[in-house]
C-alpha cells in the first residue's frame, strides 16, 4: 500500500499540480480507505462496487460524515482508481458506477461593495512600513485579479510585465493564464516592490518578514489580522475576494466566458454558479431589455 500511496502522491503533486491543502485532503482520504481495506481484509486492487458502498456505509456509521464530505471522499477515491487504471494496475475503474451523494450546492459568499471598499481602504499602524505596504498590495491584488491563494504566493516578480499591469499565473493542473491588475493595485504593488528591494534568493513577489517566500497560511493570517483590527464580523479570506471579483465583473456586464478565463476555470459550469449570486444584475438586465418588464 505504501508504494501506491507514494506513487499517487507524486501524481497529485507533479502531474495534477494540486495545492498543498487539496493534496493533504486526498491523501488523508486514501489513508482512511486503506485502513478500511486492512480491517475488512479487502484487496484494494480487486475491489468491487459492493466494497465501495460498504466503505461509505462504515464511514457514515463511525465518522458521522455529512453528504458533502462523503462526496469529497468519493471524488478522492475516483481520482485514485482513475490513476491506477491509467497505470494499468487494475483492469477497470470500480468507482465509475458509484454515484455521488446528492448535496445542495452552496452559493459562494462575496463582499458587498461597501465591505470591499472598507477592507481595501483600511490602514494599519504599519501602513508606511514594508510589511504594511505588502499587506496593502496583497488585498488589492486579490480583489483586482481573483487569484487563488496558492497562485498568489507562487507568483514571481519575473512573471509581471514591465508596467505591472499583467501577471502570468500557473493555475490548477499547470494551466497557464494571464490576469490583469487594476490601477489601484498597480500603485500598491509598485510601492511595495520599491520598498521590498531586491532579494537574490527570492523569486516570489510577496515575502515574509525574514525575506522568504510567504505561505498560504501566512496570507490567511494577514487577512485574519486585518479583520480583527477592523472589528469586522464577516471573515476575510482569499476565496471570498475571488468570489467578489467574479460577482462584481458579472454585475458590471462582463461576458461569462471572459470571467471563466480570468478565473482559470477549466469548465464553464464552475463559473455559472456566480450567475446565481448576480441575480440582481440579471433582474436589472431583464427590466431594461424586455418590452413588458416595466411600464
Amino acid at each position: 500500500m505504501s508504494e501506491y500511496y507514494l506513487m499517487y502522491r507524486t501524481y497529485l503533486k507533479i502531474e495534477k499540480n494540486y495545492s498543498e491543502h487539496t493534496l493533504f485532503a486526498y491523501l488523508r482520504d486514501l489513508k482512511f480507505f486503506f485502513e478500511f481495506c486492512l480491517k475488512e481484509e479487502i484487496d484494494f486492487l480487486s475491489i468491487d462496487v459492493l466494497d465501495v458502498r460498504g466503505y461509505f456505509a462504515d464511514l457514515k456509521t463511525t465518522k458521522k460524515l455529512d453528504k458533502r464530505t462523503q462526496s469529497r471522499k468519493l471524488s478522492s477515491l475516483r481520482t485514485f482508481y482513475k490513476f491506477l487504471f491509467r497505470e494499468e494496475k487494475i483492469p477497470a475503474n470500480p468507482i465509475l458506477s458509484v454515484s455521488f451523494p446528492k448535496t445542495k450546492k452552496k452559493l459562494p459568499k462575496n463582499f458587498t461593495q461597501i465591505e470591499t471598499e472598507d477592507i481595501l481602504d483600511f490602514h494599519t499602524e504599519e501602513k508606511s512600513t514594508t510589511l504594511g505596504k505588502r499587506d496593502k498590495a496583497i488585498v488589492e491584488i486579490l480583489y483586482s485579479t481573483g487569484l487563488r491563494v496558492f497562485e498568489l504566493v507562487n507568483a514571481k516578480v519575473s512573471d509581471l510585465n514591465s508596467e505591472l499591469t499583467s501577471l502570468k499565473v500557473m493555475g490548477k493542473r499547470k494551466k497557464e493564464r494571464y490576469v490583469f491588475i487594476g490601477e489601484e493595485a498597480v500603485i500598491a504593488l509598485r510601492e511595495y516592490l520599491e520598498e521590498r528591494g531586491t532579494h537574490p534568493k527570492a523569486e516570489e513577489i510577496f515575502l515574509n518578514q525574514r525575506g522568504g517566500k510567504l505561505t498560504t497560511r501566512g496570507i490567511r493570517y494577514i487577512l485574519s489580522e486585518r479583520r480583527s483590527l477592523m472589528g469586522m464580523e464577516k471573515p476575510i479570506t482569499p476565496h471570498k475576494f475571488r468570489h467578489t471579483f467574479a460577482t462584481d465583473l458579472l454585475n458590471a456586464g462582463a461576458d461569462i466566458r471572459a470571467v471563466q478565463e480570468l478565473l482559470g476555470h477549466s469548465s464553464l459550469s464552475s463559473t455559472q454558479i456566480y450567475l446565481s449570486v448576480s441575480r440582481d444584475r440579471l433582474k436589472e438586465v431583464y427590466r431594461n431589455a424586455h418590452p413588458h418588464a416595466k411600464k
